[in-house]
């Protein structure tokens, strides 16, 4: 009895010696698996992807500077209860979508570039569902996503899915603090980034995703 729990110690102290040696290849490995590769080329509409303004502005203003595109897309966020009592309020000036159309031309992009979606969105399936039916309205053969790493994987993996065949999409990324080849797990804003981008990749698989808004 006694050496069995001298070998059941042994071996956790083995998996501590490894946690503690391989912790940074596996966590960086983690944060890797969500990254997909870019292929930004040129497109119909160059989309941002709802989330990290201005960051992700900038890139799509970048990318309409370099004509890979015509136009910028912007969806509608639904507004959190906190954000709408101050925008009724007169206290901030802008909602989400605003703000985006907003950094758009102050990057350079002229307001007739830019298509604003009128459909609220809450959900990254449901903005990218709301992007398709745009792009099939417009006739638009291929779209560009502009996103986080991080969230790169999971907006390819429901691209395909509601998207249909027909319409291309490229992804093209912002470079951030939370980058998979960066110590992410060290902030704690990145640490709770990735665990979000794992429960959503759950939920898409799922089909869940509308229980977890």
């Amino acid at each position: 009895m006694r050496r069995s729990w001298i070998v059941v110690l042994v071996a956790l102290l083995v998996v501590a010696l490894v946690a503690v040696v391989a912790h940074r290849p596996l966590l960086r490995a983690a944060g890797r698996i969500l990254v997909v590769e870019p292929s930004d080329g040129p497109a119909d509409a160059i989309v941002v992807v709802a989330g990290s303004t201005p960051t992700r502005e900038a890139l799509a203003a970048t990318l309409f500077r370099e004509r890979r595109a015509p136009v910028v897309v912007v969806s509608r966020q639904t507004m959190p209860v906190r954000v709408q009592q101050l925008l009724d309020l007169g206290i901030r000036p802008l909602d989400f979508q605003g703000e985006s159309v907003a950094a758009l031309e102050k990057y350079g992009v002229p307001r007739a570039a830019i298509v604003t979606l009128t459909k609220p969105v809450e959900i990254t399936e449901m903005e990218l569902r709301a992007v398709a039916a745009e792009a099939h309205t417009r006739g638009w053969r291929r779209v560009l996503l502009v996103t986080t790493p991080n969230h790169s994987r999971r907006v390819r993996l429901i691209w395909h899915r509601e998207a249909g065949p027909g319409i291309e999409a490229g992804i093209a990324m912002i470079d951030d603090e939370c980058s998979a080849d960066r110590t992410w797990w060290r902030r704690r804003r990145c640490g709770e980034a990735v665990l979000h981008e794992y429960l959503g990749l759950i939920a898409v698989y799922l089909h869940v995703s509308s229980l977890m808004r």
